[in-house]
């Protein structure tokens, strides 16, 4: 595996010492610890997603809620496949 250098653009929002600052902070990173972030991060938005979905619609159950959250993921061609009897859910 080769490793890939640093994007070279820096955000419009973030100064280039910043940027420098954050590039190292995560090259100083192993890759088991980059990996946790993700899982972390990835966790937190699927969480924040849920519930969102229960905000907009507290009459859902959980098993509506999984079923408004794979339509929003994956679309109604999906969800119309694997659960040709149920009716879609406004995620």
């Amino acid at each position: 595996m080769t490793a890939r250098p640093n994007p070279p653009v820096v955000p419009a929002d973030t100064s280039p010492e910043v940027w420098r600052r954050q590039m190292a902070a995560i090259g100083a990173k192993t890759v088991g610890q980059r990996i946790a972030e993700w899982e972390a991060l990835n966790r937190a938005g699927a969480e924040m997603e849920e519930a969102a979905v229960r905000r907009r619609h507290p009459d859902y159950d959980d098993h509506d809620v999984h079923l408004a959250l794979v339509r929003l993921r994956y679309g109604d061609a999906l969800v119309r496949g694997a659960w040709p009897d149920e009716p879609l859910r406004d995620p």
